[in-house]
């Protein structure tokens, strides 16, 4: 079958307009189009949309597409796609997890994918999860249209599942845990994660953390053209907590290098300590391994180099965002 032909422009009315995108299965294929801030936008070829809709927090589409399977965009950014998730998700749990020497208890703030989930819960030693995300329907839609994300972890008795804005959740409860995963989509100007990347979220996530406890973050992209929001969110947290590393890894589906973020309120956090539970405690993983661990805090020099001059915190009234909302990336591609 020959391909769609491509026109700038005409790709972008498919993401947009609704009714375009109910494409039925067997239809001819269509071109789905991801706008971003910067001047770059990435067409993926589909067969299939398989939802799209908008919930009272954010829009949401989930289509087939022909290179990365299954992928799941929230406010038209891209978040997950079935061929690579597992390396996100691996590496942004298994650290955490192996940073303390024995845990139990385990808070996933965001996360609507359920592959968070089914990360923490390989691990044996897990008596309690919860999980607090803002949109509930975001969670019931990925139940239903991303089984190979959660794989029934949803149905875990050791889930606890609240529908709450996540900052709100931290705040006022009086729970306390030993491992933290902050599973969080792109800090869009307006959406539901906005105030959730501050010194104040940050803040209250530390007084909610056993001793001996860590706390991994999705700490954005780290490609020499867009690394400012991450290297503000890791000096950020180190004004927080005593020992911050950032770490990181690279998925075909995001288009560019990205890190995630270890923090944890433990000064003397030893990277033996974690290297040796790591090689101890085997885990049916396809990314992160005792090989991948060894070397995983590795660094760039232009990386350490934007720490020094990337320095402004991020606060309640000093934020950075990095896209715009959807309806002015959609004005600025028209131009």
């Amino acid at each position: 079958m020959a391909l769609p032909p491509f026109h700038p422009g005409d790709a972008f009315a498919i993401t947009w307009k609704v009714k375009a995108l109910r494409k039925k299965a067997g239809q001819t294929p269509f071109w789905f189009r991801e706008p971003f801030s910067g001047g770059l936008e990435v067409a993926y070829l589909c067969d299939q949309m398989v939802y799209t809709g908008r919930t009272r927090y954010q829009r949401i589409d989930i289509v087939d597409t022909r290179v990365h399977g299954r992928m799941l965009f929230l406010d038209g950014i891209g978040q997950s796609s079935e061929r690579d998730e597992f390396i996100y998700h691996e590496m942004l749990v298994h650290p955490a997890l192996f940073s303390h020497p024995h845990p139990r208890s385990a808070l996933v703030i965001g996360g609507a994918t359920g592959a968070s989930l089914r990360e923490i819960l390989r691990h044996p030693s897990i008596e309690h999860v919860v999980m607090a995300d803002i949109d509930g329907e975001l969670t019931d839609i990925c139940k239903h249209y991303l089984p190979n994300w959660h794989r029934g972890s949803f149905q875990d008795p050791r889930l606890q599942l609240v529908i709450e804005d996540g900052r709100r959740f931290v705040e006022s409860c009086h729970e306390s845990f030993d491992c933290m995963i902050i599973d969080l989509s792109d800090p869009i100007e307006g959406g539901p994660a906005m105030y959730l990347f501050t010194i104040e979220f940050y803040d209250a996530l530390k007084r909610r953390l056993n001793p001996g406890g860590a706390i991994t973050f999705q700490g954005e992209g780290i490609s020499p053209q867009d690394l400012e929001l991450h290297a503000r969110m890791t000096n950020t947290l180190r004004r927080v907590f005593p020992t911050v590393h950032p770490y990181p890894y690279t998925l075909y589906s995001f288009h560019r290098p990205d890190a995630h973020i270890l923090a944890t309120g433990d000064p003397d956090w030893s990277l033996k300590a974690f290297l040796e539970r790591v090689q101890e405690t085997p885990m049916p993983t396809r990314y992160f391994c005792p090989d991948i661990a060894k070397g995983m805090f590795s660094l760039p020099r232009y990386l350490l180099e934007a720490y020094e001059t990337c320095t402004d915190i991020l606060t309640d009234n000093h934020l950075a965002f990095e896209e715009k909302p959807f309806e002015e990336r959609i004005v600025h591609a028209h131009l």
